[in-house]
């Protein structure tokens, strides 16, 4: 059950980062940026949803203990980058016409991906520390009686 919910999760912040990066720019380029969008919508829906299941499915990672936390980080980013660049080059969402565009496009899909991360990181401390600290209060509660 708890795969399914994070496939669902995952295919919802794909679509969710489709709207807003497509509301951005039809707000920033106009109704141009949105041409190539509408010309094959359902690829470009597909896409969105591929890279959101790419970034959320990998976190199983994370379960396996004998890795260290640095090298979890790293195959789960290798795997959501390559899979973003993959598709993001499938569908033209990366500018090819220049490598300096291409480059400098692709350096900012590094730090969303890498902003994006850190922001669960965080949430996720968060959430253990709060687990943490119920814990503490039922053991001290349970030493009291």
């Amino acid at each position: 059950m708890h795969f399914f919910k994070n496939v669902a999760f995952g295919v919802s912040m794909g679509c969710t980062v489709f709207v807003f990066i497509n509301l951005f720019g039809s707000w920033i380029f106009g109704d141009i940026f949105l041409e190539a969008i509408t010309a094959d919508f359902i690829q470009q829906a597909l896409g969105s949803i591929i890279v959101g299941l790419a970034c959320v499915l990998p976190s199983y990672i994370y379960q396996v203990e004998r890795l260290t936390f640095l090298l979890q980080t790293a195959i789960h980013f290798a795997i959501s980058i390559s899979t973003f660049i993959v598709v993001a080059l499938s569908l033209h969402w990366l500018p090819t016409s220049s490598i300096a565009i291409t480059m400098l496009m692709l350096f900012f899909s590094v730090l969303l991906f890498t902003l994006i991360w850190l922001l669960f990181y965080l949430y996720n401390q968060s959430e253990v520390k709060k687990m943490n600290k119920k814990i503490d209060e039922l053991i001290n509660k349970n030493n009291t009686l």
